[in-house]
């Protein structure tokens, strides 16, 4: 695709592209996962190629504005409902082979914004049987964690909290974005599950690069998994979720999302509490 790499911590992902039809960018928000998924935008709009791009904050709408999601599963102090959790993890696995069926034979991407850390998308690491599973496990699918620097990752969560009190909340998909306070939580969330699987931790407290990948490609052993670190900041003008040329969303309908917040209507309190604590058991 293209020839030149944002940044020189990309330039193997880079020289990966044209053997690729999906890539997925894991991990922790603040990281700049929205930015790299522009940037891939680009570069398959630089080759040619169409892009749909598939973003968890962004589909999110779908379920957030559903009348019974705002009644059953409301969103807590900017922490989405368990429940909005697993009713887009059950979706997401069969939209992704349904993009590749639509897809069978061009050269599209397909690029995906997959948290995974506490249960969002979470279920695209899973090795299931099923029409995805071909697609998410195949050499032509990169996962991709991007495991900032730690001074960088700080910058990055300092402007984080800047943008978040310069913008309204009420413009933009940045109002979707994670706060400074959800990511310090998330953060210190990874410890329980990086030590059951025995990771260990360099840092006693805080962000701890060397953890988070450790325990992010134990998550994606069933994956073609590759971590990018990060130690600057790529420029960018304008909102990292705007769209590039020849790019699309793919979103869920209506009848989705109802089917999906069936999945989630059947479990109880508990059943969804434990689904989304136990997202690292792949």
């Amino acid at each position: 695709m293209s020839a030149n790499a944002p940044a020189p911590f990309l330039e193997q992902l880079w020289a990966s592209l044209d053997g690729l039809r999906c890539v997925v960018v894991v991990g922790l928000p603040g990281t700049g996962k929205s930015l790299l998924v522009r940037e891939l935008a680009a570069a398959a709009r630089e080759a040619s190629r169409k892009s749909t791009l598939l973003q968890w904050d962004v589909c999110r709408e779908s379920w957030e504005g559903h009348p019974r999601t705002r009644s059953r599963y409301p969103e807590v102090d900017g922490v989405t409902h368990e429940g909005v959790r697993v009713a887009m993890g059950s979706w997401v696995r069969g939209a992704v082979a349904a993009w590749f069926a639509a897809h069978a034979g061009d050269e599209a991407l397909l690029i995906v914004e997959a948290p995974h850390i506490g249960g969002r998308f979470s279920e695209l690491a899973h090795a299931v049987d099923d029409e995805a599973e071909p697609h998410l496990s195949a050499p032509e699918t990169a996962f991709v964690v991007v495991a900032p620097e730690k001074d960088l990752q700080l910058a990055l969560k300092q402007q984080r909290a800047a943008d978040m009190e310069d913008r309204p909340r009420a413009g933009g998909y940045e109002q979707n974005n994670a706060s400074p306070d959800l990511l310090d939580e998330l953060t210190r969330s990874l410890r329980g599950p990086a030590h059951e699987l025995g990771i260990e931790a360099g840092d006693e407290q805080g962000y701890d690069p060397d953890l988070y990948a450790g325990l992010m490609r134990r998550v994606l052993r069933h994956r073609h998994t590759t971590v990018v670190r990060p130690d600057a900041l790529i420029q960018v003008s304008g909102s990292v979720y705007d769209l590039a040329e020849d790019s699309e969303r793919l979103w869920a309908d209506e009848q989705e999302v109802e089917a999906s917040l069936g999945v989630a209507d059947a479990m109880d309190e508990t059943e969804l509490r434990n689904r989304v604590e136990n997202w690292f058991r792949t």
